[in-house]
């Protein structure tokens, strides 16, 4: 079985945001668990890749599992809905492919510990 992680942002306008997310990208590639072989990443809106697009990208590459990621905070309505609906699109499409979605950031710890760092920045 070959097993993908897709990163799944929400997008932007601003150009700054697909650089960081593409940054941020490079360097999970240079993390990235042995218990994947591919990385993909892609936006839910405005920004490019798109969610299918870049969830295309991934399916070409024969994996037979997708395990997608959201970067939100919180469990607004594009994780409770836009992002499931996207899905079940998607596993019309690519049927011989298993997605599991991930639990979205929340409250993690080291969220805080970037908050106190920034804080202590700013001084």
């Amino acid at each position: 079985m070959k097993r993908g992680l897709f990163i799944l942002a929400h997008g932007s306008k601003a150009k700054e945001a697909d650089e960081i997310l593409e940054d941020l990208m490079v360097k999970l590639q240079g993390k990235m668990d042995t218990k994947f072989d591919e990385l993909g990443w892609g936006s839910l809106q405005i920004s490019t890749p798109s969610v299918e697009e870049g969830l295309e990208t991934l399916a070409k590459k024969d994996v037979t599992e997708i395990v997608i990621v959201p970067m939100f905070i919180f469990q607004g309505n594009h994780v409770k809905y836009d992002i499931p609906e996207v899905l079940d699109k998607l596993k019309e499409k690519y049927s011989h492919i298993n997605f599991i979605m991930g639990k979205h950031i929340g409250a993690d710890d080291r969220i805080v510990d970037i908050l106190q760092s920034r804080a202590l920045e700013a001084l």
